[in-house]
C-alpha cells in the first residue's frame, strides 16, 4: 500500500470520528440550545472532543492524539459558536439555513484536514 493510500484511510477515519461526534452524539437539546446557551455548546464540544479522542488514540501516538483532539475540539467550538448563531437566525428560511449548515461542515472538514496535514509541525511547537 502506498503512503498516500494509508493517509487517505486514516483521514477517512478522522471524518467518521467527526460525523460520530458532531451528529450521532449530539442530542436535540445540544443542537437547539448551543446557539443560545454556552452550557449546551460546551456539552456538545465535550462530547465531540471525547469522541474524536477515542478514534485518535488508535490513529496517532498518544501525545499526538491528545494534541490533535484538544486543538480540534477548541476549533470546533469556535466554529460552532458562530455558525450555530447564524443558523438559528435563519432557522425559518431553508434556502439560507441549509447552506449555513453546509458551510459549518466545510469549515470543520478543512480544519480537520489542515491540522491532520500539519500535526507533526503543530505538535512540535
Amino acid at each position: 500500500m502506498s503512503y498516500w493510500y494509508i493517509m487517505f484511510m486514516i483521514f477517512s477515519l478522522v471524518l467518521i470520528a467527526h460525523w460520530t461526534g458532531d451528529y450521532a452524539f449530539q442530542t436535540s437539546k445540544m443542537a437547539l440550545g448551543k446557539s443560545q446557551h454556552l452550557k449546551w455548546l460546551g456539552l456538545h464540544v465535550l462530547a465531540y472532543t471525547f469522541t474524536l479522542f477515542l478514534f485518535s488514540i488508535f490513529l496517532f501516538s498518544f501525545k499526538t492524539a491528545v494534541f490533535y483532539t484538544l486543538l480540534n475540539g477548541f476549533l470546533h467550538g469556535v466554529t460552532d459558536f458562530f455558525t450555530s448563531k447564524l443558523a438559528a437566525k435563519y432557522n425559518e428560511t431553508p434556502r439560507i439555513f441549509f447552506p449555513i449548515l453546509g458551510l459549518d461542515q466545510l469549515i470543520h472538514t478543512v480544519t480537520l484536514y489542515l491540522t491532520f496535514e500539519n500535526i507533526d509541525f503543530l505538535s512540535s511547537i
